[in-house]
This record gives structure tokens, C-alpha cells and sequence, in this order.
């Protein structure tokens, strides 16, 4: 059977008993969940259907689940983890794999299971691993199954700890830190049997370098050695006694002679510090102007040449720079004049008397107007309706041509500026078309800079990842030396705190003062009695507490060494001890340990009275210390329990093998022991070093920390070294920007100009679509407006009379007559006017244009400026760089020419002082020879006379025999002989040349190991400090994990269950020491511990706590099996909305028959009890 598991959000449903949970049984049987129970079943067969094993034959079934992997990614944490040899192994870019388990049982009952990863077989360790790295955990966060959703509450804090660490990769940290300590592990192994080699040559080395003297021809030489000193003792006695009487004419020559000495040496002093200090003079001139300083002053003027070159192109810069600035100037200069000009003739106005008669005209067509206007008035007065109609007809046309005369006013006008807008504009595009190739060339040129801007904000930005890697890398490095500084720290209080308790231990016990007493070299001292005995685990209690205080006793050879011990713990003030002199000692009732071995034991009835033996037969110890081990436990008996050892109440002193001590006045003592951990025990000394292993873990970080700091300095080195490059591009930056302004600068003005003509062309298009929209607008207006005026005229030409029509005709014609001339007067003067107005706007223009070039001539005044100030700057460098060339070039030939001369100078006036230093220092040594000789003439007088007396005791007695020819030779020749004598016997130690061959070849094995060992240690520190690296990463990795989990529980419990929760560390100093602890906080209750809540409380925990560890990183697949059961249908509706909104990340399996949930899911899979007892799984729709 084959069940699609889909993507999102699956809902597993069906009655009760009919086998939902089947389905989350068989992907957990195959992927390996350690046990049965998790899966509802006591023994893995059965899970196989009974009705084959009932039937006695044998079973087989298998389960294979396949996941997609299109969309997954190695872990980070997986760099630098090595694929395993064996086993399956998840590739990167592998689109799918598939997990296989098979389950075979036997007709009696046993069984076998096997796993395989896509056809490869493997273990169960083995397929876990790769779950791991897909993030999944079958006995994790992963699959909850029906009644254990508490088990995530429940679990303990180093388990639920356990779940951020897979989160973290926290077990691929591990599996690297294993894998690199396996291979420090292989090292040290290397590096040990190194060592033993190195030892073995070390010996063979010590082995060949021995003497091999041939005793017997050794020990003749020395037996005639012996005499022939004595022989030599008899001589130098005779000889001291004629010495002794010369010494006394020798030191009177001695003091004339060093008269005379001092006298000439005073002398040569003077003369020697005269020449010395004319040399000293020399010799600051020769270094003043020596090889040094030329090789100095010729460096500088290769420095110089540079700064010269780089001026030279400054200089170019400035030429051309100049010379542009100066076109500019030529041609603002020529558009100011032409503008002036322009100005000087719109000054002067050729109208100004036509507008004036103008105007009187204006004036005077207006009066007559008026006179013919108030003659009709006159004329209207007379007449009745006719005059009214002709008076309102009079009006209207006064209306209409006051309407009429604004308007063509305007119309006029604004064709006026029409016309001059339309000028303007052909004027400013031709301006515009001549500087647009001028423009291309200067964008072209910005074009390339930006170009180049690219090009090097992209060499900066590459170089600066580069450094931001090695920061990186310095910052990790750095923060793997604070963490272990720190844990040295925290080590070393450990230490001392360790040592601190130790040591108040020992005071209390006193082996401190023991130990002070072995320090201070105290011979005779054996040590205290627990460690002069060995005694058997099981009879250990009762020996110790039969011995009771005296197991710290000290043993020593007699009681002058006791009585020394204690005057030396008295004077350190060190505390007390007993003492037990062996020379002393007795043990109870006199006898010793062997004769109460030997006495009769206590009667008892029978084999089961329970009797061990006696306690110093119970101890294996020296036959020296027989009598300390019967005084420490006399005649003591050991018993297997209390009973038996009462039978001897009172008759012996006993003790049972529990620890009850019975006294033999009736004195019984027992109970349980809370501590002994303190006290001395038999065989063991007690002071066992508690820091040791905190010492190796201190001397391992010791080699971490400095391999750590290297690593640091060598990554310091490499970020220097990638600075300068930085340095170099970021200046070439700094460069291309100055560059990029002074383009902007030198071609600001072409552009602003170009801009303010773009800007001024687009504000006269726009003007004069304005002003033909308004012309149109006029037009429309005027048109009906003449149509009126035509239309009354029309009317009064048909209705006029005889005579009054005759004379109000008159009247009209003059009135028109009057208006005509008033009309033609009013036009001129608008002509006038217009002309007027338009010499002003060209005069406006003008003034723009001024005020432009104004703008212009600022700039160019403004870079003229720049240039000068810049050119001014480079004439004094240049100038500065010249003064100091001749400078410089002035003191190189005179540093030529009087370094020879000087220098022959200072050699000859060197070989002078040399020369009298040397008489001089002659003089002195032979002065000092001549007072050492005097003083030790002096000593020699002296101790002439006690060695005469020390070599007269020293004579030999009987005086050795001296033949007549030894005499004769005299001392001297018997010294050569013993000298002769000598050698023979060194002779006597042979060389031998095989040896030294072997002895080299030994030597460069030697080496050659030592080279090894230097690179095995090397490779140590490396790996030493790859796994303190990688032990920093995981813990960040473990906080990020765990501040992330923390911040997802507490906003997911809240909107669970209106509460708060978070999460809290047990050891926050070493997190992944300690372990996990959920606080939570339902609404409306007070802080309550988890296992005080109710079910649906700690469903809502756990479930909060898993969820929370999804959003994190979410794992492909999870299973959930009736975790809703404690929930109401308020939390269901919750759970069900938080699964739905979590199934857009992972892929969630839930088996549920609750409503809310079924309805939130996106497909359902319903399942039902077939016939036969077989579940049968039902295809439902996609729940609505």
C-alpha cells in the first residue's frame, strides 16, 4: 500500500480502535524510533499482523518512506565535516531519498530488522545521523505521539536543552570538535611514541658516550700516583723552605720599580686624553658629514624627483585649466559688449514726443465726443419714445464698445508678445544648437570619469569584503581568545579554591605539618601509618575505624628524630603530630604483631560465629613495622556483623565489618557515616589531587590560548597587509572625486547657461501656448460682441424721421466722426504704447541677460580664483622643492669633497690614539702585573710560612724513602713523571671509533626525530585551536538558537493561552553545561510549577515550546497524534489556526477528530476498520 503524504497541512481522522495512529506507526518503524513503546506495541512483531504468526510461519514486511529534498541545503555547521566512509551519506543537490526498514519474524517468536538509504545498508546510528542533518528526530520534537504530548514538559533539563542543541547543529559541532580530537588523539599517539623512540636513542646515546677504563693497568697507575705525590710533598716542603727565604730581596726590587711605573703611566694618561678628545672631534665631523648622511641626502633628491614630476603635471593642469577659463572670459566678455550696446539704444526712446501729441489728440477726440454726445442728449430730450428707443440703443452701443476695446487692447497686446516670445525662442535654440557639441564632449568626459567611478567603487567594494573577511575571521578568533581567557580565569579560582580546601584538610589532619617536616629534609621519617599498610576493599571500614587517629601517626627510626620533629613544628608554629620511634614502640601488653598472630583465637561456635580474624592479621605491611601495627590495633578482633562481635562485649575489643566498634570496657559506638571522604584510608595517601584534572584542562587551554593569539597576530598581519591596497584605491577615490569636481567646475558655467537657455526656452513654449489659448479665447468673445454692434447700426439706419432723424443723423455722424477720430487717436497711442512696452521687455531681457552673464562671470571669477590659489600653492612648492634641490644638491659635493680629507684626518689621528692607548694600556697591565706580583709576594711571604707549617703536618709518617737520582732530578722532574703518569691513566679511556660512527648516526636520527616532533606539535596547536574555534561557534550558534526560541515561546504562548512564558538557563556562564526550564504563566493564575498544571495547561506548554522550535528552523515533517485530546474548543481553534499558519513552512501530519481541526486543515484522510479487523484508509475530499 502506498499513502501520498502531501505538502501543508493533513489531517489523519476516524473512530476510535479503528487505527489512525497505524499510519504514524509505520513512518516511525521506519525511521528507526529506538523502541516499541513509542510506537504502542510491547515487541516490534507486534506490529506485524498476528494472523500469519498464528499460523505459524514466518513474516516479513517492510516499510520505505521517501522524502522530497528539492528544496533542502547542507547545514552551515556541516563545513569542514567529513563524509563518512561507510554508510549512506545525503548529497548536495540529491533531489530525493528514500529510507527502507525490514522487519523479519520467525515462527518461535524471534526476529531481525535491517536498515537501508536508498539500497545502501546501514545501522541505526547511521540512518539517525542523516535524519539529523534533514532536521528530523523521531524520538525528538518531531513526532508526538497520543499521551506523551507532556513528555516535552516532563523531560529533564538536559534532554529539553537537547532539543535547541539539534536546533543549533550543536551534534555537527560535536561531530566536528569529535572528529578533530581523534585526530589530536593520533598526533599525541604519534608524538608518544616518538618520545619512547627519542628516550631509547636518549639511553643508547648515554650507553655509548660511558668510559671504558681497564681496571687493572687503572689501578697501577694510581697506587704510583699515590706515592709519587707523597714523594712530591717531602720535595715542596724542602723546596718552600729555600723559597721563602728569596721572597724578601725580590719585593724590595719590586717597590722601586713601581715608582717608577706610575710616574711614566701619569704622564702618557695626559697625552693619551688630549690626542683622544682632538679624535672625538673628528669623528663627530666624519659622522656629521659621513657615508650616511650622503646616502641620506641622495635619497632625498631621488624624492625629490618624484614630487618635481608630479608638480610638472600639476602644471599641465593648470596651463590648460588657464587657458579654458581665458576662452570663457573672451566670450563673456564679447556677449557683455554686444549686450551693452544693446542696452545704450533701448535706452534712448524715439516716441516719446509722437505719444505725447498722442495723447493730447486722445484728449481732445474724447472732448468732441462728449460735445456731440450732450447734443444728442439735447436732441433726445425733445423727442418722446423715439429719443428713448434711440437713447437705449446709444447706451448699448457704449456697453458693447467699452466691452469691445479691453479686449482688442489685450488681443493686440498679447499678439505683440507673441510675436517677440516667438523671436526670443529662435534666438535661445540657436544659442542652444552652437554650445550642444561643446556639451557632448563634456558629458562624454564625465561619462568616462563615472566610468571609471564604477570601476573603482567596485575594486573598493571587492576589497573591502576581503578585509570584512578577515575581520570576520580576527573578530571569531578574538571572541575563541575571550572565551578562553575567561575560562582560564574561572579554572584557575576553581584551582585555588580546590588547593585552599586541601590545604585547610591536611592542616586539619596533619599532613601539612607532615609535609613540612619531608620539606625541610628531615631524614628517618617512614610516613604515617595508612600509608605503611595495605588492607582489602571489604575490610578496609572496619580496619580504619579499629585504627581510629592513629593511622595519622608518624613512624620514624627513634625518638632523637621525634623529638627533633616536634622542637621543628613548635618553631614553625605548624601543628602537632604523634610519633611512633621504632626504637621505642611497644605494643600492648609487650608483645608484637607476630606473637598475637600467633595466640590462640577467641572461641566461637562454630564456622558461623562470624569471627573474620583478628585486625593485624588483616594488614600486609613491612616486617620493620610489626610492632607499629600491634600498638595500633593491639588485640582488636574484626566481625562479620554486630551480633557476633556482642558475643565478646567486654572479654576483647572488636569491630564489625559495617563499622561498630565495641570497646572491651562495654563501650559500643556505630551508626551510619555521613562523610568520610576526609579522613586517611590504608594504602592510599589521602592527598590525591583533586585539580589534576582541571590542571591538564589548564595546561590544555595554556597551549589553545597561545596557538589562539598567534592565529590572532597572523590574522592582524594579513588585514595590514590588505589595508595599504585599501588605502591605495580609496586614495585613487579621493583623487577621481577632486578630479570629477574641477570637470564640474570648469564646465560648470557651458552647463548652467545651456540649463537656464533649457529652462527659459520651456517657460517662453509655455507662455506662448498661453497666450494663444488666450487669443483664441479673445476672438470667441469679440465675435458676438461685433455682431450686436452691427446689428444696431443696421437698426438705426431704418428707423430714422425727416427732420429730427436728419438732425440726430447729423448729430450721430458727428458723434461717429468723434468716435472714429477718438478711436484712431487711441490706436496710435496703443501703437505708441506698444512700442513702448516692447522696448521695456527688451530692455527686461536684456537685464536677464546681464544678470546671466553676471552669474557667469561670478563662476568664472569664483574658478579663477580656485586656479590662482591652487597655482599660487604650486609655485611654492615648486619654489620650495627647488631651494631644497640646491640645497640639497649643495650639500651632497660638499659632503663629496670633505668626506675624503676628513676621514684620512680621523684615520690618522685614530692610529695615533691607538697607538698611545695601547703603550698605555701596556704600561698599566705591566704596573698591575708589578703590584699583583708585589702583593702576591706579600701573600706568598705569608702564607709562605702557614703552608710551610700546613705541608710540615701534612708530611707523611713515616716519610716516604726518596732515592739519591730523584733528589738529583729535583721536584720538577718528578712532577713532569707524575704529570706523564696522568695522562697514561686518561689514556687509559680510550676513544672508540665505531662508537663516535654509531654516535652520529645516533645524533642525526636524533635530529631528524626532534624535526618530527616539531611538526607534530604544530599540527597539536593547530587543532587544538580548530577545536576551541569550532567550540566558539557552537555555543553562539546554541545562544542564537536559544534567544530565537525563547522570543518565538513567548509570543506563541501568549497567543495560545493569553499568558506569558519564556524560557530561562540553568548555567547562563556555560550554557551547554546546564540544562532548559520552561516558566510558564497561564492567564489569570500565578506562576505555577509544570507538574502542577493541568493537562490541557502543559499541552498548551509543550506545545508552545515545539512550535516555537519549528518557527525557528523548521523541520521538513512533523507528526502529531491526538494532541488536542486536553484541549476545549476555544484552544483547538487556536492550535488548529497556529498549525495551519506553521504548515506554510513544514509539513504537518496531525491525527485528530476534532472539528476545529479538521476544518482547518487542507486535505483529510479518513480511516475505518474494515472487515477481517484490517484498517482500511478512505480518501476523503479537501476539507472545506
Amino acid at each position: 500500500m502506498t499513502i501520498p503524504l502531501e505538502e501543508g497541512f493533513t489531517v489523519v481522522t476516524g473512530p476510535n480502535g479503528s487505527g489512525k495512529s497505524n499510519i504514524l506507526d509505520g513512518v516511525l518503524f521506519c525511521l528507526g524510533l529506538a523502541t516499541s513503546r513509542g510506537m504502542r506495541a510491547d515487541r516490534l512483531p507486534d506490529l506485524v499482523n498476528s494472523g500469519i504468526l498464528k499460523a505459524g510461519k514466518a513474516a516479513e514486511t517492510t516499510v520505505s518512506v521517501r522524502f522530497d529534498l528539492t528544496d533542502w541545503q547542507p547545514d552551515a555547521a556541516e563545513e569542514g565535516l567529513d563524509a563518512p566512509e561507510d554508510g549512506p551519506w545525503i548529497k548536495p543537490g540529491q533531489t530525493e531519498w528514500t529510507v527502507t526498514r525490514r522487519l523479519r519474524v520467525m515462527p518461535g517468536g524471534s526476529y531481525s530488522s535491517s536498515y537501508s538509504a536508498d539500497g545502501i545498508a546501514c545501522n541505526l546510528q547511521q540512518l539517525q545521523t542523516q535524519l539529523r542533518r534533514l532536521r528530523i528526530d523521531p524520538e525528538g520534537s518531531n513526532v508526538v505521539m497520543q499521551g506523551d504530548v507532556t513528555r516535552i514538559v516532563s523531560m529533564s533539563n538536559r534532554d529539553r536543552r537537547g532539543l535547541i542543541d539539534e536546533l543549533a547543529g550543536v551534534a555537527l559541532f560535536d561531530t566536528r570538535i569529535e572528529q578533530t580530537r581523534r585526530k589530536l588523539d593520533d598526533v599525541q599517539d604519534r608524538q608518544e611514541r616518538c618520545r619512547i623512540i627519542e628516550q631509547e636513542l636518549l639511553a643508547s646515546r648515554q650507553r655509548l658516550e660511558k668510559d671504558c677504563a681497564k681496571a687493572r693497568q687503572y689501578q697501577e697507575l694510581r697506587e704510583r700516583l699515590q706515592l709519587g705525590r707523597q714523594q712530591e710533598m717531602v720535595l715542596a716542603f724542602e723546596a718552600a723552605q729555600v723559597a721563602l727565604q728569596t721572597l724578601g730581596t725580590r719585593q724590595q726590587e719590586l717597590d722601586a720599580k713601581e715608582q717608577r711605573d706610575t710616574s711614566a703611566i701619569t704622564s702618557a694618561e695626559q697625552t693619551l686624553a688630549t690626542a683622544t678628545k682632538e679624535l672625538e672631534g673628528l669623528q663627530e665631523q666624519v659622522k656629521a658629514l659621513g657615508e650616511d648622511q650622503l646616502l641620506a641626502v641622495q635619497a632625498e633628491l631621488a624624492g625629490l624627483d618624484t614630487q618635481g614630476r608630479e608638480l610638472e603635471r600639476q602644471s599641465v593642469q593648470h596651463q590648460d585649466s588657464a587657458q579654458k577659463l581665458q576662452d570663457t572670459r573672451n566670450d563673456l566678455a564679447g556677449r557683455r559688449q554686444q549686450l551693452q550696446q544693446q542696452g545704450r539704444e533701448l535706452e534712448h526712446d524715439p516716441h516719446e514726443e509722437a505719444l505725447a501729441a498722442a495723447e493730447s489728440d486722445c484728449r481732445d477726440s474724447e472732448a468732441a465726443v462728449e460735445m456731440s454726445r450732450r447734443r444728442l442728449a439735447d436732441v433726445a430730450g425733445r423727442s418722446g419714445a423715439w429719443m428713448e428707443e434711440q437713447k437705449r440703443r446709444s447706451e448699448r452701443r457704449q456697453q458693447l464698445q467699452s466691452s469691445i476695446e479691453p479686449l482688442q487692447q489685450e488681443q493686440q497686446q498679447r499678439q505683440e508678445r507673441l510675436r517677440q516670445d516667438g523671436e526670443r525662442l529662435e534666438e535661445l535654440s540657436g544659442d542652444l544648437a552652437r554650445d550642444g557639441q561643446v556639451e557632448t564632449d563634456v558629458q562624454k568626459k564625465l561619462q568616462d570619469l563615472e566610468t571609471e567611478w564604477q570601476t573603482l567603487l567596485q575594486g573598493l567594494t571587492s576589497g573591502k569584503q576581503a578585509v570584512q573577511q578577515a575581520a570576520e575571521s580576527l573578530s571569531i578568533q578574538q571572541r575563541t581568545r575571550t572565551r578562553l581567557e575567561q575560562e582560564q580565569t574561572r579554572l584557575e579560582r576553581e584551582i585555588a579554591r580546590l588547593e585552599s580546601r586541601r590545604d585547610a584538610l591536611q592542616e586539619s589532619r596533619g599532613t601539612g605539618a607532615l609535609r613540612l617536616l619531608l620539606e625541610a629534609g628531615l631524614d628517618g621519617i617512614h610516613g604515617p601509618v595508612a600509608q605503611l599498610g595495605e588492607v582489602e576493599d571489604q575490610h578496609r571500614l572496619a580496619l580504619e575505624v579499629a585504627a581510629g587517629a592513629r593511622l595519622g601517626q608518624v613512624v620514624v627510626d627513634d625518638d632523637r628524630i621525634a623529638a627533633r620533629a616536634i622542637e621543628l613544628l613548635k618553631h614553625r608554629r605548624a601543628g602537632r603530630l604523634t610519633f611512633l620511634p621504632l626504637n621505642k614502640i611497644r605494643a600492648p601488653g609487650g608483645g608484637s604483631a607476630a606473637a598475637m598472630a600467633r595466640g590462640a583465637r577467641p572461641t566461637s561456635q562454630g564456622d558461623g560465629g562470624g569471627l573474620v580474624g583478628r585486625a593485624v592479621e588483616l594488614v600486609r605491611f613491612e616486617p620493620v613495622y610489626d610492632v607499629v601495627f600491634a600498638y595500633v590495633f593491639g588485640d582488636t578482633l574484626v566481625f562479620r556483623d554486630l551480633g557476633s562481635a556482642r558475643q565478646q562485649l567486654g572479654r576483647a575489643r572488636a569491630v564489625t565489618l559495617d563499622g561498630e566498634l565495641l570497646e572491651k570496657s562495654g563501650a559500643m559506638t556505630g551508626g551510619s557515616f555521613s562523610h568520610r571522604g576526609g579522613g586517611l584510608s590504608f594504602g592510599r595517601s589521602n592527598d590525591s589531587d583533586e585539580t589534576e584534572p582541571l590542571r591538564r584542562r589548564l595546561l590544555e587551554l595554556g597551549e589553545s590560548l597561545a596557538a589562539s593569539r598567534r592565529e590572532e597576530n597572523r590574522l592582524i598581519e594579513a588585514l595590514e597587509q590588505q589595508k595599504p591596497a585599501l588605502r591605495q584605491l580609496e586614495q585613487r577615490q579621493a583623487a577621481l572625486v577632486a578630479e570629477r569636481n574641477a570637470a564640474h567646475r570648469n564646465h560648470g558655467p557651458l552647463i548652467e547657461r545651456n540649463r537656464e537657455r533649457t529652462e527659459r526656452l520651456e517657460q517662453l513654449r509655455r507662455n506662448q501656448q498661453e497666450h494663444q489659448e488666450r487669443l483664441t479665447a479673445i476672438a470667441a468673445a469679440l465675435a458676438p460682441l461685433r455682431e450686436e454692434q452691427q446689428q444696431l447700426d443696421a437698426a438705426e439706419r431704418s428707423n430714422s424721421s425727416d427732420d429730427e432723424s436728419a438732425a440726430w443723423a447729423q448729430l450721430q455722424q458727428a458723434l461717429e466722426s468723434a468716435d472714429k477720430r477718438l478711436e484712431d487717436s487711441r490706436s496710435k497711442r496703443d501703437e505708441l504704447l506698444n512700442a513702448r512696452r516692447e522696448r521695456q521687455l527688451a530692455l527686461e531681457r536684456l537685464g536677464d541677460q546681464q544678470q546671466t552673464l553676471s552669474n557667469e562671470e561670478a563662476r568664472l571669477q569664483d574658478a579663477v580664483q580656485t586656479l590662482a590659489t591652487a597655482h599660487a600653492a604650486w609655485r611654492e612648492q615648486q619654489q620650495g622643492l627647488k631651494e631644497q634641490r640646491e640645497r640639497l644638491t649643495t650639500q651632497q659635493q660638499e659632503l663629496q669633497e670633505s668626506f675624503g680629507e676628513q676621514r684620512r684626518a680621523r684615520d690618522a689621528a685614530e692610529a695615533e690614539v691607538g697607538r698611545q692607548r695601547q703603550a698605555l694600556q701596556q704600561a698599566q697591565f705591566n704596573l698591575e702585573r708589578l703590584k699583583e706580583e708585589r702583593l702576591a709576594l706579600i701573600e706568598e711571604q705569608r702564607n709562605g710560612g702557614i703552608r710551610l707549617q700546613e705541608m710540615e703536618q701534612a708530611l707523611p709518617n713515616p716519610r716516604p724513602d726518596i732515592s739519591e737520582s730523584i733528589r738529583e732530578a729535583g721536584l720538577e722532574a718528578l712532577q713532569i713523571e707524575l704529570q706523564a703518569i696522568q695522562r697514561r691513566m686518561e689514556a687509559l679511556e680510550p676513544v672508540n671509533m665505531l662508537a663516535l660512527e654509531e654516535l652520529e648516526a645516533l645524533e642525526e636520527r636524533l635530529s631528524e626525530l626532534n624535526e618530527r616532533l616539531d611538526v607534530l606539535s604544530q599540527e597539536r596547536e593547530e587543532l587544538l585551536l580548530r577545536i576551541e574555534t569550532v567550540a566558539t561557534l557552537r555555543q553562539e550558534a546554541f545562544m542564537e538558537a536559544f534567544s530565537a526560541v525563547d522570543g518565538h515561546f513567548r509570543e506563541i504562548f501568549a497567543s495560545l493561552s493569553d499568558g506569558d512564558g519564556h524560557l530561562q538557563l540553568e548555567n547562563p556562564d556555560d550554557p551547554l553545561e546546564g540544562g532548559l526550564t520552561l516558566v510558564a504563566h497561564p492567564k489569570g493564575k500565578a506562576v505555577r510549577r509544570l507538574a502542577a498544571m493541568s493537562g490541557g495547561e502543559k499541552s498548551l506548554t509543550a506545545l508552545s515550546f515545539l512550535f516555537a522550535l519549528q518557527r525557528f528552523r523548521p523541520s521538513p515533517f512533523y507528526a502529531l497524534d491526538e494532541v488536542d485530546s486536553f484541549l476545549d474548543g476555544v484552544n483547538v481553534e487556536r492550535l488548529a489556526a497556529l498549525i495551519a499558519r506553521q504548515a506554510e513552512q513544514a509539513q504537518f501530519l496531525v491525527v485528530s477528530h476534532r472539528r476545529p481541526m479538521i476544518g482547518a486543515s487542507q486535505r483529510t484522510i479518513g480511516v475505518t476498520q474494515a472487515r477481517g479487523a484490517h484498517t482500511q484508509v478512505v480518501g476523503l475530499p479537501d476539507a472545506a
